[in-house]
């Protein structure tokens, strides 16, 4: 591109059609024909003449040395004549042609600083001027790719990366604001320990202008997995893609794909999470003690690891009037984890009921602020990861919730002497098996009772004779 520009400047920004009756000024464009800067300007060293013709000289010779500035300042007074002379009514015979000049020397200069905008600006006088002038329109072009260089001219500093081999290490510094091209694929490499929990999170936008789409999916290969088989893989939803490994069988280097069908640009930000082998040094040890416990954060769940003789501890503060819900989820098909609450002053308060999902536990609301804490601890020697959770949770107790609707049916119900006798249930052939089935929605939902009910055979009632 500097090359074109040269040339442009040499054959565009000299005199052209003009007459110059000045011998110097004639002489310093062909110096300037040349590329002949300084003899240009020694030429016109002792030319007082305040003409614009003479002004543009100067400056196409300071343009020619990179001198901006100087330029600048030269074609800003070449302007002020030509404008001067157009507003008091005496234009020049050349005005338009002189305008042009400057327009095109002004977008060489923005060009050369890479203010592209500005430089579309000048061009455009230029071409406003003589729409067949292909040197400016060359350069109008050659801005606005300036200004809009192709997805290959604005790669991040992590390439090149578009296969596995050239997969660089992940770096936190270089995670965000990634961008992946139509038709490439980027990689990234991390190194793990066995039995570390690996979590990788890719959030993207895709660019939708000019209709075109992408369809991205993020994919997790280990050390000897064939590139067309990774270990996970998942599609993005709604802009976002995560992927675990919740015990890796190995050490060693693991490789993460972000590619997808498609011809829209992505940009991306990639987040790894490791969590390394118990004994594990995360960011909430040392918590084995209530004296120690870390103030568990309620925005994100967390995902974490329990180590056999290690108990975490967290703590959770209520504020006045609210109540908490806290989850704590983990394969308990895995290994069984231990989960209890326990109030300010150490007593125990509740002991969390584990399902195949993990547990949770609610602190009701109260009058005052509150502070309770929490303990993780894995059980039977055998480690285990948990996804801890906190959040508001209206009054925070689903048993005085429940007890409190009970309290309001009994208000409601009539007394004993009031009550009506019961209905006479009907007779077999007149049961509706849809009605008892949607009478049993009130309690827990038992599949296995729901099938039995639908396949009971009811005998008619015998008629009489």
């Amino acid at each position: 591109m500097n090359g074109r520009i040269i040339l442009t400047c040499l054959f565009l920004a000299g005199f052209g059609p003009f007459v110059c009756n000045d011998t110097d000024v004639e002489d310093a464009r062909k110096h300037l024909v040349k590329t002949e800067a300084e003899a240009a300007l020694k030429v016109l060293v002792d030319v007082d003449e305040d003409a614009a013709q003479v002004h543009l000289a100067r400056a196409v010779a300071h343009v020619q040395q990179k001198k901006h500035d100087d330029a600048t300042i030269d074609l800003d007074q070449a302007y002020r004549l030509v404008a001067n002379a157009k507003a008091r009514g005496e234009a020049l015979p050349d005005d338009a042609e002189l305008r042009a000049r400057i327009a095109f020397n002004r977008g060489l200069i923005h060009a050369e600083k890479e203010e592209w905008d500005l430089a579309m600006t000048e061009f455009g006088k230029v071409l406003r001027h003589d729409p067949t002038d292909e040197d400016a329109r060359w350069n109008l072009e050659m801005a606005w790719y300036g200004a809009n260089p192709p997805c290959p001219l604005r790669e991040d500093d992590h390439e090149p990366d578009d296969v596995r081999a050239q997969a660089g290490a992940y770096d936190p510094e270089k995670s965000t604001e990634r961008l992946l091209c139509p038709t490439n694929e980027d990689w990234y490499a991390i190194d793990a320990q066995a039995h570390t929990i690996l979590s990788v999170t890719l959030e993207a936008k895709v660019d939708t202008t000019d209709e075109k789409t992408r369809e991205v999916t993020l994919a997790l290969y280990g050390p000897d997995d064939p590139d067309e088989e990774p270990t996970r893989s998942a599609p993005i939803v709604d802009g976002k893609a995560v992927l675990t490994h919740s015990n890796l069988p190995a050490d060693g280097r693991w490789t993460v794909r972000v590619a997808g069908t498609g011809d829209a640009e992505v940009t991306y930000a990639l987040t790894v999470t490791i969590v390394p082998p118990c004994p594990v040094d995360d960011d909430f040890e040392e918590n084995d003690t209530r004296e120690t416990a870390k103030p568990a954060v309620e925005k994100e769940p967390q995902q974490l690891k329990a180590c056999p003789g290690d108990p975490d501890w967290y703590s959770v503060a209520v504020p006045k009037d609210e109540g908490r819900k806290i989850t704590v989820a983990f394969d308990a098909q895995r290994a069984p984890l231990a989960v209890a609450l326990f109030g300010a002053d150490g007593a125990p308060k509740a002991v969390g009921k584990i399902g195949p999902g993990g547990t949770a536990l609610s602190v009701p609301k109260s009058d005052a602020e509150q502070q309770v804490f929490v303990r993780v601890a894995a059980e039977e020697g055998v480690e285990n990861v948990y996804v801890l959770k906190v959040e508001p949770d209206g009054d925070g107790s689903d048993d005085k919730q429940d007890q409190d609707k009970q309290d309001q049916q009994d208000k409601q119900d009539p007394k004993d002497d009031e009550k009506q006798p019961p209905e006479k249930p009907p007779e077999p052939d007149q049961m509706n098996m849809d009605r008892l089935i949607e009478s049993l929605d009130k309690h827990d939902r038992n599949p296995q009772l729901e099938k039995a009910l639908r396949q009971l055979k009811v005998v008619p009632r015998m008629e009489d004779y």
